[in-house]
Formats: structure tokens, C-alpha cells, sequence
């Protein structure tokens, strides 16, 4: 079985709550942090910024992702950003730091930027406003920054004990193929497809949910969404939506799918119901038995997080 590149990432993850901690106990405006976007009102007017990394080696392989596919992922991550907090992208800005090892630049950037527009004109329309070009001899690494839009923004934190916890799409072909990338490589992988239409129907729905995306594992959004709110979440391991050929484990734990998480008053076209929650204090049920937050990362050796205790 041939290990993917990916789960280095997913080592970062583990030591992630410690980083944000510093970051936040040196930010100006601690409280601006902690959603997939940044919410900034001006005048009546809500605007949701992010900013994702994505990186060779890190984040895709050159193994299986045309540069195409770069191009298309690299923006759909963070238009997922932007329908997690059921807003509207509008404008884009792109830093490329490109690696000495690509040999052709020019093409490089012409087909990267065709995998982009593509994944621009499918979800949003969001417009390229500028951004930074440079060399690198390590790996190429692309980072976008996405300023978006909203009526209402939802945010993490405002669901109620009663509520249903609800989801969109299905979970963990991508999480199944990077522990073993001799299979066949899902389009999901190389082409997630951001959920603004169903983000907009839950807003429609419920403009109190509470919601968030599942790029970090559906078990992480579910204990992020569980003590942010301070509820118990009962989930029935059957109601999870995943394909035949793909575990329960890698369902929950496998990362990289990019639907939402919500816990809401009804169920919106494009969700399914998973659970529900209760008054508690952050616990997480699967069928009557309590998952930890070690489950997460088991599949991989978090070596890093030594050097920051």
C-alpha cells in the first residue's frame, strides 16, 4: 500500500489548537478570529474574508493533480470558506510561489489559471483583483485570499439544544484514497464542488443555524460545532452519508471533503439529517458510545507537537 504525501498535513492539524492560541493571545481583536471567515461589517453590510495555503507535497501531489486541478482546488477550498458562512465570493487575490523544478512557468500559470476560472465560473464568479508572483527553490506553494459577501452571515457558534444536526453530500472517498493512493483518484479529490446553493437554503431556512465546513474530518467539525456551542450531539452512525466501498472510520475521520456542517432547526433542500443535539458540555455520541478527540488523528503520528508544549 503506497502512503499519500497528504497526512502531513494532517499531523499540523493536531498541534493547530495550540498555534491558533498563540496567534490569538498576540492578535489585536482576538474576537474577529475563530470562524472559517472573518466577518467585518461596514455600514449594513457584511463582508467575509479568508485565506487558505495550498501546498506541493502538503496539500496536493503532482502525482495525480494535473495543473489544472491545482488551479480548480486552490479556489475551491476557499470559496468553501466563503459557503460556510452561507455568503456570496466576490473577488479573489492569488500568490504563486513557484518552485525551480517547473520547467515551463509560462504554461504552468496558463493552465493553472484555467482550472481556476473554471472553478470561478461554476461557483460565485468571484474576480481576481490582484495578488504576488515569485520564485522558489523549495516546493511551489499557492495561497489565495477571498473577500466575499453576506445577507446574514452564519457563524459557529448559535445552534440550540433540539436542534438537528444536519450535512451535506457525503464523506470520505478522499480520506479512503490517501491511505491508499493506488486506487483510483475520486474527482472530489481533485475537484471539490463548494456548497453555496445549500448554504443558501439553510440561510433561507434558518438564519439562526449554526454551520461550518468538514475540511478538517466530519468527527472535527461535529466536536468544534459541540463545544462551541455547548451541546451534546447524539449521531447515528447510520444516517452518515458514505459510499458502499468506504468506512465508517474514514467517513468521520478522513478529511478533505469540503460539505457542511450544520446544526439547525429543520433540515434545508440538500442536507440530510444526521443527529441531534441536547443540553451538554461539548460530548460527542456515535450510537450511544462517546468518541474522543484522539480518534481524530490516529491514523497518523503527530511528531511535531513535542516542539511546541
Amino acid at each position: 500500500m503506497q502512503e499519500a504525501k497528504r497526512p502531513y498535513a494532517l499531523q499540523l492539524k493536531a498541534m493547530e489548537a495550540q498555534l491558533l492560541s498563540i496567534i490569538k493571545s498576540m492578535a489585536q481583536d482576538p474576537s474577529l478570529i475563530g470562524d472559517d471567515c472573518a466577518v467585518i461589517e461596514l455600514g449594513s453590510e457584511q463582508y467575509l474574508f479568508a485565506l487558505d495555503n495550498f501546498v506541493e507535497d502538503v496539500h496536493y501531489s503532482n502525482d495525480y493533480f494535473s495543473v489544472e486541478d491545482i488551479g480548480w482546488k486552490a479556489l475551491a477550498i476557499n470559496i468553501s470558506d466563503i459557503a460556510a458562512m452561507a455568503g456570496q465570493p466576490l473577488f479573489i487575490l492569488v500568490g504563486l510561489s513557484l518552485s525551480d523544478s517547473i520547467e515551463d512557468k509560462e504554461n504552468w500559470v496558463k493552465d493553472f489559471y484555467t482550472g481556476l476560472n473554471q472553478c470561478a465560473e461554476a461557483f460565485g464568479n468571484p474576480k481576481v483583483i490582484g495578488g504576488d508572483i515569485c520564485g522558489s527553490t523549495a516546493k511551489t506553494s499557492i495561497s489565495i485570499t477571498i473577500v466575499g459577501k453576506a445577507t446574514k452571515a452564519l457563524m459557529r457558534k448559535s445552534a440550540e439544544p433540539g436542534n438537528l444536526v444536519c450535512v451535506t453530500g457525503s464523506f470520505g472517498e478522499t480520506g479512503d484514497f490517501l491511505q491508499d493512493t493506488t486506487k483510483a483518484v475520486p474527482a472530489k479529490h481533485l475537484r471539490p464542488e463548494p456548497r453555496l446553493q445549500e448554504a443558501q437554503a439553510l440561510l433561507q431556512t434558518d438564519s439562526q443555524a449554526a454551520l461550518m465546513d468538514s475540511s478538517d474530518g466530519l468527527a472535527q467539525a461535529l466536536f468544534e460545532l459541540a463545544e462551541q456551542n455547548q451541546l451534546e450531539l447524539e449521531i447515528d452512525a447510520a444516517a452518515i452519508p458514505h459510499g458502499k466501498s468506504i468506512s465508517l472510520e474514514h467517513a468521520l475521520y478522513g478529511g478533505e471533503d469540503y460539505e457542511l456542517v450544520t446544526i439547525c432547526m429543520k433540515a434545508p433542500k440538500g442536507f440530510k439529517v444526521i443527529g441531534k443535539a441536547k443540553p451538554g458540555m461539548g460530548k460527542i455520541y456515535l450510537d450511544g458510545e462517546l468518541l474522543t478527540k484522539a480518534k481524530i488523528y490516529r491514523h497518523f503520528t503527530d511528531t511535531l507537537t513535542t516542539k511546541f508544549s
